[in-house]
Order: structure tokens, then sequence, then C-alpha cells
């Protein structure tokens, strides 16, 4: 292995480390922005946040609005790719931006595919999978993610 390589990894998985679990979320969004990744003011999320990625420096986009709240054992997926078995040749690795706009809301344990845009004063509730783009000012849950409601603005 390439030791530039070796050590672009270590110092990546070190800032995401401090992204997803430090204790203070102010922390928290820095070192997301020093990963790339554009995080809004006023942005909550807990230390339990999953951001799938790759640590070579090839990450997928994610832009997060203000005011926006996760909920716990939140994941949001950037980045997948074949684990190491005997068809990885054969699948692609998939990479996309997820877009989350201000004031939204995500409930607890929410999963966010790549290519998903979540609109601004969304709600996804708790447990939710979300496959598709979701209107602004839109209540969607379920596996897969539908609409349920619209929030009153």
């Amino acid at each position: 292995m390439n030791i530039n390589l070796w050590f672009i990894r270590i110092k990546n998985k070190l800032i995401y480390s401090c992204g997803v679990h430090f204790p203070y979320s102010k922390v928290r969004r820095k070192s997301l922005n020093w990963l790339g990744y554009q995080v809004g003011k006023n942005v909550y999320f807990p230390g339990d946040l999953i951001i799938t990625q790759n640590f070579t420096g090839d990450r997928g986009k994610l832009i997060i609005g203000d005011n926006v709240s996760i909920g716990p054992r939140c994941a949001l997926i950037l980045f997948s790719h074949p684990n190491f078995s005997q068809i990885r040749n054969q699948l692609s690795e998939k990479k996309r931006e997820i877009v989350i706009e201000k004031d939204a809301w995500l409930g607890a344990g929410v999963i966010v595919l790549p290519g998903v845009k979540i609109g601004e004063g969304a709600i996804i509730g708790a447990g939710a999978v979300v496959t598709k783009d979701v209107e602004p000012f839109t209540i969607v849950g379920g596996v897969p993610a539908k609409k349920i409601g619209e929030v009153l603005h």
C-alpha cells in the first residue's frame, strides 16, 4: 500500500471520529466541515450519526442547511461499495450527494440513501428509509419513506 494513502486514511478516520463522536455538536460540525462536507449553523446531530464514506479522500458530497436536527442512530449513506466477496468486481461503487435543506428534521434511526435531497422544513419519521427526494414542508415515514402529511408554514 502506498504510504501517503495510508496517512490520508488515518488522518481522515481521526477527523471523522471527532466529527461524529465528539461530545459537543459544534466541534462535530467543524470536524465535518474539515472533511469537506457543508454543514450549516445551528445544526444538531448526536454522537452516533453514521456517515458512510471512502477514507481515501474520494467522498460523496454532503450538504446540511441551517437549523437541521438529526436524531440518534441516523445513517447518511454517501458512498456504498461491494464487500470483499467474489462478486466485488461485478458491482460498481455508488457515490452521490445528499442534501438536507434548512429547518429539516430527521427522527431517530432514519437512513438516507445516496442521491437524496430532503427539502426545506421536511420532517422524516423515526426509522424511515429515504430512497427518493422529499419535497419541502412534507412529512414522510416508513420503509421506503412515503408522504404521510404536510407541515403548515
